[in-house]
């Protein structure tokens, strides 16, 4: 599934000596100033709970995932639960349908129970259709 579009929208359109400024007053811990009043209190927890989900995403993305070019299962990944690795897929080692002279029939079923019409099956090294 792709990533949705952003929904949020620029805080502040704050440049140059401006951003500094800014910067300067959040370095200087002024918005702890703001946990006297209770909605700001409550507003500033939120932000933070939202800086640790930012923070656990950005970890997940580069330890978990890497560079998110493949999935647990593709054309080499590995097993997973949704089907066997890429490379012994029903469709080949690269996603394409292999050529019949590719194919030694070693790995196809040795029987056709419970195969759908049109599959192959090996059949004491002869391989047959379903």
């Amino acid at each position: 599934m792709a990533l949705a579009s952003r929904k949020s929208g620029a805080i502040h359109s704050k440049t140059g000596s401006d951003l500094v400024n800014l910067k300067a007053k959040y370095d200087n811990n002024k918005h702890t100033e703001l946990e006297a009043f209770e909605g700001e209190a409550a507003l500033i927890y939120q932000m933070q709970l939202l800086k640790e989900d930012i923070d656990e995403l950005r970890r997940y993305i580069t330890s978990e995932v890497g560079d998110g070019a493949k999935g647990d299962t593709g054309a080499t990944g590995a097993a997973g639960p949704q089907g066997p690795a890429g490379n012994n897929g029903s469709d080949g080692a690269d996603g394409a349908t292999p050529a019949m002279t590719d194919l030694s029939g070693s790995r196809l079923p040795t029987s056709n129970r419970g195969l759908a019409s049109g599959k192959l099956y090996n059949d004491r090294g002869t391989v047959k259709i379903a």
